[in-house]
């Protein structure tokens, strides 16, 4: 594998591409673009996966042996990309909350 600095900085920068497309997505389901909304969370999904797959290859890595040291900065890459994580659940979620909610009142 890479050197640790490159491939946490790698989990730091796909982390970030996922939030970033999700704080847009919600600004483009806010103005009414629920289809580009949508694409965004999915683009969002796909940089957390591979934010996530690197992390498993240095998961991987790490098992049984010792030369992988925790670092402030591996801490800061997981947190990041747990964080983001989050974020998109909680987009996701509060997308479908609003558009369940938007179908409801023109059933009524």
């Amino acid at each position: 594998m890479e050197d640790m600095e490159t491939v946490l900085m790698q989990i730091i920068s796909y982390s970030g591409d996922c939030k970033s497309s999700c704080f847009e997505a919600m600004d483009c389901f806010q103005k009414g673009d629920h289809e580009q909304a949508n694409k965004l969370l999915d683009q969002g999904y796909a940089s957390l996966l591979k934010a996530k797959e690197i992390h498993a290859k240095l998961l991987a890595e790490s098992v049984g042996s010792n030369e992988i040291p925790a670092t402030l900065f591996m801490v800061h890459a997981e947190d990041q990309m747990m964080s983001s994580e989050t974020i998109l659940t909680l987009a996701r979620k509060t997308l479908e909350i609003i558009e369940s909610q938007v179908l409801k009142k023109m059933e009524d």
